[in-house]
């Protein structure tokens, strides 16, 4: 009897013990795992990017050409239509080694370039840069699923990097959807898909950094700036939004390395829509014109043209017998708004334009003298070398270096100034009329050469006033104002522009 008590003894205790962890356990921390705050959000992410990639990857293809060696031989480092003057930029060394090699002969060898593409059409339409195919004797086109055709037509616009192909008998292709590249916000996340170094089809992921950038690289620029990585091999893919919807062409990076560092840009779709329709249409892109050099605005040249903000685009030069010419428009118009659509940039207004119907006529808001004028614009269909002129739009260049004469004396703005001869104009390289005033000498350090006047420019304006002597341009510096700032007109052989001269107010 003593031993089962004992063990009952034993029972109760061990089960107190057990009741008193369990009440125990109530009272200390429990450790539970819970999901971090907005893990749910980044799973959704994930898989929408999954999801994107999965639908988009079919349609996305690897372009290889082929083309001799010896057309590269043949390009002048020297020339400022090269086409590798980007690389030759980023890397001087580059230059040097083609001016060793220029014209030297070696016997033809069969070169390789890569980039990549998108279907847009099942019938065999394909979409790429023009720099991705340019100067190849032959096109390779491989889909997604390994087979390789042929393209049997290259259609190329040069002045906006934009390619379409063709490929014959290739069998349930499956094209892109256009977005709207409008649409397109900074902030919002893309995917960009290609070919990078030839690794095969690879996606990575980013924001949109900026829009309406203009790097220089072509005649015909609006990019969408992201940093989704895109490296050499990218360019020609698609830069798509989260519905899988084509906003971009990848075509161009900024990077001291070569790599991606994080500064790619894209061709906007809506440029790609109606450029690719052209190319598929006529072959060709027949672009409307005004024959106009425009600028942007900065804040200094609104006040001085008296205007409420820096949207709109300032017309510097106008072609003889251009429909601008034709519809009397001047220098120093800023156009506000045309065909009913604002125009807040120089990029929105060669968009605009060149979309036009060609010889149809057009209203335009300007603002001439600080009134707003409505003015009637036939456009007609650009020449063909109008692009490819000097009538770009620039910030004036610089004309020929002619020595500064050391015994005139700098005028307020910092500047020596000639009467402009007939010859003298010839010499600095003015093949139309000019009238005006040389520039001879440019101060350091004065306001004149801050505003980035050059020894060599013409100047055309003072004030919105046109002088075409030494006299004049005196008469009118009298009635500027220097703390005010001094509008100019510059000219030199490579376009026009306005730039304002200011003083301090030291």
């Amino acid at each position: 009897m003593q031993r089962l008590s004992t063990h009952v003894s034993w029972i109760v205790g061990v089960v107190g013990i057990v009741c008193l962890a369990i009440n125990f356990s109530d009272v200390l921390p429990r450790r539970v795992v819970t999901a971090a705050p907005g893990a749910a959000d980044a799973r959704k992410l994930s898989v929408t990017f999954r999801e994107v990639a999965r639908e988009v990857l079919p349609s996305i293809v690897a372009i290889e050409t082929k083309g001799k060696a010896a057309a590269m031989n043949g390009l002048d480092p020297d020339d400022e239509e090269n086409p590798l003057n980007e690389l030759f930029k980023q890397n001087p060394q580059f230059r040097d080694f083609f001016r060793e090699r220029k014209g030297q002969r070696e016997a033809p060898r069969t070169t390789r370039g890569m980039g990549s593409g998108f279907i847009i059409d099942e019938a065999g339409i394909v979409l790429t840069n023009s720099h991705v195919v340019r100067g190849a004797d032959e096109v390779n086109v491989r889909l997604h699923d390994g087979h390789n055709y042929i393209a049997t037509e290259v259609k190329m616009d040069d002045n906006s990097d934009i390619a379409v192909l063709r490929i014959k008998d290739a069998k349930n292709l499956k094209a892109l959807r256009l977005g709207d590249s409008d649409m397109a916000e900074i902030g919002d996340w893309v995917l960009a898909v290609g070919n990078p170094f030839d690794v095969g089809m690879t996606v990575t992921a980013g924001i949109i950094s900026a829009k309406s950038r203009g790097l220089g690289i072509a005649r015909r620029e609006d990019f969408l700036q992201t940093d989704a990585a895109i490296n050499p091999g990218n360019s020609g893919g698609p830069l798509l939004n989260l519905d899988g919807d084509v906003i971009g062409i990848n075509t161009a990076i900024s990077s001291r390395s070569g790599g991606s560092e994080g500064i790619g840009f894209a061709i906007p779709v809506n440029m790609v829509k109606w450029i690719s329709q052209q190319l598929i249409t006529h072959g060709k892109v027949r672009r409307a014109y005004l024959g106009i050099q425009i600028q942007p605005l900065t804040s200094a040249l609104s006040r001085s043209l008296k205007l409420d903000g820096v949207d709109g685009a300032l017309i510097a030069r106008i072609g003889p017998d251009s429909p601008a010419a034709n519809a009397k428009l001047q220098e120093g118009d800023v156009i506000l708004e045309l065909n009913g659509r604002k125009v807040a940039t120089t990029q929105m207004l060669q968009a605009v334009v060149e979309r036009l119907e060609i010889d149809k006529t057009y209203k335009a808001l300007i603002v001439r003298d600080g009134a707003k004028l409505e003015v009637p614009i036939t456009v007609r269909e650009m020449p063909e070398n109008f692009l490819a002129g000097g009538a770009r739009p620039g910030n004036g260049g610089r004309g020929r270096q002619t020595p500064q004469p050391k015994e005139e004396s700098f005028n307020a703005l910092g500047l020596q100034v000639k009467d402009l001869t007939e010859s003298a104009a010839k010499e600095l390289g003015f093949d139309d009329k000019v009238a005006g005033v040389v520039v001879s000498g440019v101060e350091p350090n004065s306001a004149a050469a801050q505003a980035g006047i050059a020894v060599g420019q013409v100047i055309e304006k003072v004030g919105g006033k046109k002088i075409a002597s030494l006299k004049e341009f005196d008469e009118a510096l009298k009635t500027a104002s220097l703390k005010d700032g001094v509008t100019l007109l510059i000219s030199s052989p490579t376009g026009k522009s306005f730039v304002v001269v200011q003083s301090d107010g030291k």
